[in-house]
């Protein structure tokens, strides 16, 4: 294409562009015989006649050619015709655009600053990088080296890191399996040697083995319940199942004493919380009444509703009244979501747990209704690393319940699957207790033996300590009428505020007559003067009259400390991270655990322990 035709075709554009007949002003730009001179010889016919049929046929193409690009600027014009800010705004784009290209780049090392071998050197020795981690306060410290190891097999007596032989009180082994078990250590070796150390897979790819799904069968049909699911960590099942069928959408009513699993299960739904008084049956329906309340007012569907509570507690020691609560359920339509990890393998005349206790067989009834009574719980959450010596722990419920969890249960999908030395350890325990006359039955009767003796002679304390505690109420009470202003510290411990009625004896036993968890609190007298005495020793203000939780801490730590040092007695002080747990959280004490392999005379210096060591810190001290 030559260039006159090109400049044929762009005068035709702009002609159609604009509009303004510039080929009827400018006619001699369009005429034949020049276009013909592009490309036919002059003064040929053939070639001008050539000429002019070539340019018709190109301004043609050029008028289909330029007809959008009049149809653009027809739409240009009257798009801005009555719109400036447009046109301003498109405007700014277009400037900025040029800026954008036009502006000079930014190259990576142009403001490098090369320093010297010397210069580098110097600057990596005054460097002085933080810790990772803040340091230990002097109390995380102590709470860090008052923490005992123990070497070797744990059971009913075991020996510390330092060497010591001990009395174990602090061990969840209630019916002495871990001490006294010949015959479950010679099948764990035989199923350690066929299956290895661990499955390495989570249940739903491939780690499941047999003896998996053995174990599930069995806790199962040893709580009477319709199907079961076993997680490899004792804290994974709390934290799995309450989400699993809890979401942002449910609603909650939890015990405010529930453990802190249940806490954190509680806190990973998201679900909308309301929290009743511990074991209080009488808030519990309060809470109910509000709550069914406030789901009236939501719109669209019913939210899922649950009461998660525990059979019984580990903090505290208590028993839930399960009767009640399963009253109240189907009163106000809830589902009951019961984790009695503590409980089973001590409760009831199989150690099925609270279930059992309430609901199982009783001397002469020859009737175990724990079946029936499995049914009416929703969720029953259990631990398998306690009473029965393994690992992990377990959910029982309905199928489709369970069937959701193998799918939807964290703890489940993403986790290795328990050791198959774990879980023939907690069936072979399982099996022992189901048998009628066997082992685990009179390891059952033993421990309640051993809990109402410990209990006994926990009692007799404050009956030979009365006379000389009492001196100290009066005294309390005048200073506490004196700085009475003081209890309204916020620091303040809550037990300051009972001292009236907590004046005779120097500990409070805690927890129901028939748990093994006993946890043991000093009388707020009692406590003050160990408050005073450590105080005088270097550590808490020795003229203060209250004291805060620390303290208590602190306290309960040079107990614990005392009793196993001087006493060969290991238990351990009760500690709690407060900015963690649900508030109020638990007060600290001594937390004591009766197993069946605990003989009288252990239970006897355990006593004696406690005791020698509370008059030793606030007497002689």
């Amino acid at each position: 294409m030559n260039t006159n035709f090109k400049a044929l075709i762009a005068l035709a554009i702009l002609n159609e562009v604009l509009g303004s007949g510039l080929e009827d002003e400018n006619p001699a730009l369009f005429q034949t015989q020049d276009a013909g001179k592009n490309w036919g010889a002059a003064g040929s016919s053939e070639s001008a006649s050539a000429g002019v049929e070539g340019s018709t046929n190109y301004k043609s193409l050029v008028k289909i050619i330029g007809f959008p690009f009049r149809l653009f600027m027809r739409y240009i014009r009257g798009s801005y015709k009555n719109d400036p800010f447009r046109t301003f705004l498109e405007l700014c784009l277009v400037v900025f655009f040029v800026w954008y290209v036009s502006r000079q780049k930014y190259k990576m090392n142009q403001n490098d600053i090369k320093l010297t071998e010397k210069e580098i050197d110097e600057l990596v020795q005054e460097w002085k990088p933080e810790p990772l981690v803040p340091g230990l306060s002097k109390t995380e410290r102590l709470i860090l080296d008052s923490i005992p190891v123990i070497d070797g097999q744990n059971g009913v007596e075991v020996r510390l890191k330092n060497g010591d032989m001990v009395d174990n009180f602090s061990n969840y082994d209630y019916l002495g399996f871990m001490s006294n078990n010949e015959k479950a250590r010679e099948k764990a070796v035989k199923t350690l040697r066929n299956y290895g150390v661990g499955a390495c897979g989570p249940p739903g790819f491939y780690g499941t083995l047999d003896v998996h799904m053995e174990l599930e069968k069995k806790v199962a049909e040893f709580m009477g319940a319709e199907a079961a699911i076993i997680y490899s960590q004792g804290m994974a099942t709390g934290l799995s199942v309450i989400p699993c069928f809890s979401k942002r959408d449910g609603v909650i009513v939890a015990d405010s004493g529930v453990n802190f699993v249940l806490q954190q299960g509680i806190q990973l739904s998201r679900s909308k919380v309301f929290w009743y008084k511990h074991n209080d049956m009488e808030d519990l329906e309060n809470v109910l009444t509000t709550t069914n309340k406030y789901i009236s007012k939501i719109k669209g569907p019913t939210p899922k509703k649950f009461i998660v509570t525990e059979g019984l507690f580990t903090d505290t020691g208590s028993i839930v009244n399960l009767p009640k609560i399963l009253e109240l359920k189907k009163k106000y339509k809830y589902r009951l979501i019961l984790d009695d990890s503590a409980g089973i393998g001590a409760l009831g005349a199989r150690g099925a747990g609270v279930l059992d206790y309430y609901y199982g067989e009783k001397e002469g009834n020859g009737k175990d209704g724990v079946a029936e009574a499995t049914k009416e719980v929703e969720i029953l959450l259990g631990s398998l690393w306690q009473a029965f010596g393994g690992s992990g722990g377990f959910c029982c419920a309905a199928k489709e319940l369970i069937g959701h969890q193998r799918l939807s249960g964290l703890g489940y999908v993403f986790s290795a699957s328990m050791p198959a030395i774990m879980a023939v350890t907690a069936s072979d325990a399982i099996s022992r207790l189901a048998e009628r006359d066997g082992d685990g039955r009179l390891a059952l009767r033993k421990l309640n033996e051993n809990i109402s003796y410990m209990r006994q002679l926990l009692e007799e304390i404050n009956n030979n300590n009365n006379k000389s505690i009492n001196g100290y109420a009066s005294e309390e009470k005048r200073l506490r009428n004196k700085d009475s202003n003081v209890s309204s510290i916020s620091s303040v411990s809550t037990n300051n505020d009972n001292f009236t009625d907590r004046d005779s004896g120097i500990i409070e036993i805690e927890g129901d007559d028939n748990s093994p968890i006993i946890h043991v609190h000093l009388t707020p007298n009692c406590m003050r003067q160990a408050v005073q005495k450590l105080g005088g020793n270097g550590g808490i203000n020795s003229t203060q009259q209250f004291w805060t939780r620390q303290d208590e801490e602190l306290v309960m730590m040079q107990l614990a400390s005392e009793i196993q040092t001087t006493y060969k007695v290991l238990v351990c002080s009760s500690l709690y991270v407060v900015e963690r747990e649900k508030e109020p959280a638990p007060e600290p004490s001594l937390r004591i655990i009766v197993s069946a392999g605990h003989s009288k005379h252990q239970i006897i210096k355990c006593v004696e322990a406690i005791e020698n060591s509370i008059n030793k810190l606030i007497n002689n001290y």
